[in-house]
């Protein structure tokens, strides 16, 4: 697939270094909230090569919050969930699918370049939007008004905001002197992406061998993914020859050429940046952080870090907020990034152990948990997975909520839609890409109608009804479909729910605190003008 290079522009409000899956979707992002953006990749089209091959809940929503989901889910295929075998190849844990919460399925197995191709493809229905392939940065400069990049040494593009998506070697992050703090794995592991493969589950596979630890992953098309961990001592040149390879996978299937899409080796790392911004630079992606495979989090990590600082900068540069709302980023993202991190680190202790008393050991702690249903649910689930949950920023009453289902901070459940009475099945397709005020009961939403312009005019929030009653003229009214989302949501039916762009719940208050809520969440935005 190619792009044709347009003439690069001489100003744009935001400039985002690489046009991988986080840089394409903070430009997309960006387009659809009319930010005039320029983004650059020094190679000559995007990856035709997989690497990532997971996307998740959040990550499909992302992806639904620039109206591409409908364009590249359907090539997707859902998780139907993860078995683990003992070094004898017995299985010794498996779980299934959970349900639902965010409008997708948990985990979905996908083919990169397809992703790249519909992201990059997408840009063009946005007049302001420049995608320029060939395209290298050489250097940057930023001031206290803006960034100033030259790209291919002779052109000069001034930029109000600069998001570097420009991977785990980033010239960016080094330029501004920004370390990577972590640990490098001591062992690399053999990846071969293969198609027309006999294994029809969609099931992750971890094999937990003491010898050499590996895993079978779904992939589109009829392939999977193979990922074998080498030994000390075998070298990586060695190990990606097609014979040696062949060697790895005769337990498993035949192989032929035409079926090989890949191999490489890979050194996993978990790290990351000391910051994600400095001035008016951002980090984003494998720029600010470096996860191990076995959560399957690196990208969609990424894909966070882009919706959280597209809709801020939008804000800002819209005038809704002051530029100190951009120092949230940091706050917020990179916290959750490192619990990611961590708990890839912790899958694959799981995976992995080499001594053979400690595969025993957790062999034996996991059959333990056979007497105890509810704490090997726990484990084999990953409910230890990091919740969509921000413990700072720009939210109102945090950590004063009065009951503990409380969603402010969190990310909005999406709600699936009854049929029948919208032409929307999933919640965020009627939100639009702005603010919410989201309410539940008539009573709250004859009020937030009669006063939402009156109380949020520079946010221009869109008045919603979740629910089966006559609504006043303006307010979008969504019928619900039972279910988990709804049940989480249902927590705050008497309240009124200020929803962020990135659907994280920023405030939840009832009619007669609306002016205090108000001014708290002003505050955040423009404080500035409250001091």
């Amino acid at each position: 697939m190619k792009i044709e290079q347009r003439d690069l522009p001489e100003k744009v409000s935001v400039a985002i270094v690489g046009a991988g899956p986080v840089g394409l979707m903070a430009a997309n992002l960006l387009g659809t909230y009319g930010i005039c953006t320029l983004i650059i990749d020094r190679n000559p089209t995007t990856m035709d090569i997989p690497r990532a091959i997971a996307i998740d809940d959040e990550g499909a929503r992302t992806l639904q919050a620039t109206g591409l989901d409908r364009d590249f889910m359907p090539h997707t295929v859902p998780a139907g969930g993860a078995r683990y075998y003992d070094h004898d190849g017995v299985p010794f844990a498996e779980v299934g699918a959970p349900p639902p919460e965010f409008g997708f399925p948990r985990r979905n197995y996908f083919f990169q370049p397809e992703m790249e191709r519909v992201l990059a493809e997408g840009l063009a229905r946005f007049e302001h939007v420049t995608l320029a392939f060939n395209a290298n940065l050489w250097r940057f400069s930023s001031d206290e008004d803006g960034v100033t990049l030259e790209i291919d040494g002779s052109v000069r593009v001034r930029a109000d905001y600069l998001i570097a998506a420009d991977g785990a070697n980033s010239s960016i992050r080094e330029t501004l002197g920004l370390a990577m703090e972590g640990d490098t794995y001591p062992q690399d592991w053999l990846v071969v992406d293969t198609e027309n493969d006999p294994d029809p589950e969609p099931v992750s596979k971890f094999f937990c061998r003491s010898d050499r630890p590996f895993v079978s992953i779904p992939a589109p098309r009829g392939g999977r993914r193979y990922e074998f961990q080498l030994q000390t001592g075998e070298r990586a040149e060695d190990m990606v020859a097609p014979a040696r390879v062949r060697e790895f996978l005769a337990p498993l299937r035949s192989l032929a050429d035409e079926d090989l899409i890949r191999i490489t080796v890979y050194t996993f790392q978990a790290r990351i940046a000391a910051r994600f911004s400095v001035g008016r630079v951002f980090l984003a992606g494998d720029a600010a952080h470096l996860t191990p495979p076995f959560a399957g989090q690196g990208m969609n990590s990424g894909l966070r870090d882009a919706h959280n600082i597209s809709w801020k900068l939008a804000a800002v540069l819209a005038g809704q907020a002051d530029p100190t709302l951009l120092d949230s980023y940091d706050l917020e993202r990179r916290g959750p990034a490192w619990a990611m991190v961590q708990l890839a680190v912790a899958m694959g202790e799981i995976i992995m152990p080499q001594a053979r008393e400690d595969i025993d050991f957790r062999n034996g702690i996991l059959r333990q948990f056979e007497r105890f249903p509810q704490a090997r649910d726990f484990i084999i689930n990953m409910k230890f997975k990091p919740r969509p949950h921000y413990s700072g920023g720009p939210f109102v009453d945090l950590h004063t909520q009065s009951f503990a289902g409380s969603l402010v901070g969190a990310m909005l459940p999406q709600v699936e839609l009854d049929a029948a009475a919208s032409d929307a099945a999933r919640m965020d397709d009627a939100l639009g890409d702005g603010f919410v005020l989201l309410a539940q009961a008539p009573d709250t939403v004859h009020f937030m109608a009669q006063n939402q312009e009156a109380l949020w005019p520079e946010l221009r929030p869109v008045p919603v009804l979740l629910g089966d009653a006559m609504v006043p003229g303006g307010v979008t009214r969504l019928i619900p479909r039972s279910g988990l989302a709804l049940a989480a949501v249902r927590a705050h039916r008497d309240q009124i729910l200020l929803i962020r762009p990135d659907r994280y719940v920023a405030a939840a208050f009832w009619p007669d605190d609306a002016m205090a809520a108000v001014a708290a969440f002003r505050a955040h935005l423009r404080p500035c003008q409250d001091a």
